[in-house]
């Protein structure tokens, strides 16, 4: 598959050959959204669906996820916050994802924009796509959240 918009950082990231497992270990926040809306990201403003789903981690970044990626990786919790927001842990039996760290500022196109990452970012892609060279579904993680909220997985 040629025509992958991240064929570039996909096969450097393969050849470094540094991809590990980890799994999220902490909760986060989550609200549906009723209309179509433009959210500005720390990796860039992305398109987001009405009926998906905001999700604000612990240091306040936002991201969109859609109601069967945040159900498939969370479970909800009872507490709702004032503005709305649902507090969902992580998924004890989810497998998590497949992460590498990139060493040089980079880009990539997801399903909801164009991201960028700075130098030390992480490029994360589902486990399952493991032993897919070039995902349909990739994303970044800041590094300072990416060590604060994720754990490597043995």
């Amino acid at each position: 598959m040629t025509g992958t918009p991240n064929k570039t950082i996909l096969d450097e990231a393969d050849a470094a050959g540094k991809w590990f497992h980890a799994k999220k270990m902490r909760p986060i926040w989550a609200k549906k959204l009723v209309l179509a809306q433009t959210v500005k990201t720390l990796e860039g403003e992305e398109q987001v669906e009405a009926g998906h789903f905001l999700c604000r981690g612990e240091a306040g970044d936002i991201w969109p996820q859609t109601e069967d990626d945040l159900n498939r990786r969370y479970t909800a919790t009872h507490e709702i916050d004032a503005e709305g927001w649902q507090k969902y842990q992580p998924e004890l039996n989810a497998k998590g994802v497949m992460a590498t760290q990139i060493d040089h500022p980079f880009s990539i196109e997801s399903s909801w924009g164009r991201l960028s990452g700075k130098a030390g970012d992480f490029l994360l892609k589902n486990f399952e796509d493991r032993d897919t060279a070039y995902p349909a579904d990739v994303w970044i993680v800041d590094q300072i959240l990416f060590g604060r909220t994720y754990t490597a997985i043995q």
